[in-house]
């Protein structure tokens, strides 16, 4: 009897000892419902021995500038920053796991007809300054023929009610946003999606990415990879229940469930990490003269798949690696 409680309380410390050694990691993303698969990462971390320590934000363009100042290890952000990040010689990071694709579009006034490119001359439209969706936008129109000096923009931080607001009472014709805003004007019927498609292009609509501190992987790599096992089975998790994707990001986002509905179908949760496609995104946007160089080499050499492949047992091209 003396030896079996001896062998028991052994055993609960090596529990407690594994559960103390936790490895955290500071994990940050964008409240958007294509990302609700990390809305709920915290849950499958802990599976792997993972303590996040997560923080919402609202743009990417914070999201780049938390990581490149260390203050989070692991955030997801757009593909088109790791673009961002090389014209800046900022290269102390690996994208490691794609996250979601879709998600943004040009959403325009209810009785507002656009049907080109060109079409969208003399409007005024609302934007996020220097975000993704924004970026996208003015590549895609100024490739598809539309004169970007007679597009007027207005600034909105990260859209939501002002934004939305602006368009019922025709201040603005339109808006390029991320969900919910689309589903939003949608569903008030203050707007439509447009069918000029900021997606439509070589890019196919690749939008959020994981990335981490180049250091931070390399020094917890057993941490890292169990991040992405996290969003591997959260992704998987939504994907395989509609309801339970509709209850998690009506709570991370706030919105109502016809807004949620609306703005579902709008994008797609995705793990892989799509190589090919980033490649044309930043060849796209330097040829819209977004970013002054062409910065996708950058790819083949800031994409390590290592951590996916680990995690799937699958083969790089398996994970849309070329």
């Amino acid at each position: 009897m003396r030896k079996l409680i001896v062998a028991i309380v052994a055993l609960a410390g090596v529990g407690f000892t594994a559960q103390a050694q936790a490895e955290k990691v500071r994990f940050a993303y964008a409240v958007q419902v294509h990302q609700a698969n990390m809305m709920i990462l915290q849950d499958y971390a802990k599976k792997y021995n993972v303590e996040l320590e997560v923080v919402p934000m609202r743009r990417y363009a914070d999201l780049q500038l938390a990581l490149m100042t260390n203050q989070v290890d692991v955030a997801v952000m757009g593909y088109v920053n790791v673009g961002l990040m090389e014209e800046k010689n900022f290269r102390n990071f690996r994208a490691i796991a794609g996250v979601f694709n879709g998600g943004q579009s040009l959403t325009l006034a209810k009785g507002v007809n656009a049907k080109t490119w060109k079409d969208l001359d003399g409007l005024t439209l609302g934007t996020a300054p220097n975000s993704y969706a924004e970026l996208l936008f003015k590549a895609s129109a100024k490739l598809g023929g539309a004169d970007l000096s007679k597009i007027k923009t207005v600034s909105f931080t990260a859209g939501g009610p002002p934004a939305l607001a602006a368009l019922k009472n025709r201040q603005i014709d339109g808006f390029v946003f991320w969900e919910p805003n689309g589903a939003d004007a949608a569903v008030a019927g203050d707007g439509y999606y447009s069918s000029l498609d900021i997606g439509a292009n070589p890019t196919k609509h690749i939008n959020g990415v994981m990335v981490v501190n180049a250091e931070f992987l390399q020094g917890h790599r057993a941490a890292v990879i169990g991040v992405v096992r996290a969003a591997i089975d959260a992704t998987d998790a939504l994907n395989g229940d509609q309801n339970k994707y509709m209850d998690v990001a009506m709570k991370g986002t706030g919105s109502s469930a016809a807004v949620v509905k609306e703005a579902i179908p709008r994008g797609t949760l995705d793990y892989k990490l799509y190589s090919k496609e980033t490649k044309a995104l930043l060849k796209m946007i330097h040829e819209a003269k977004i970013t002054e160089v062409d910065t996708s080499p950058a790819v083949d050499k800031q994409f390590d798949y290592s951590p996916l492949m680990e995690a799937t047992s699958k083969a790089k091209n398996q994970l849309g690696g070329e």
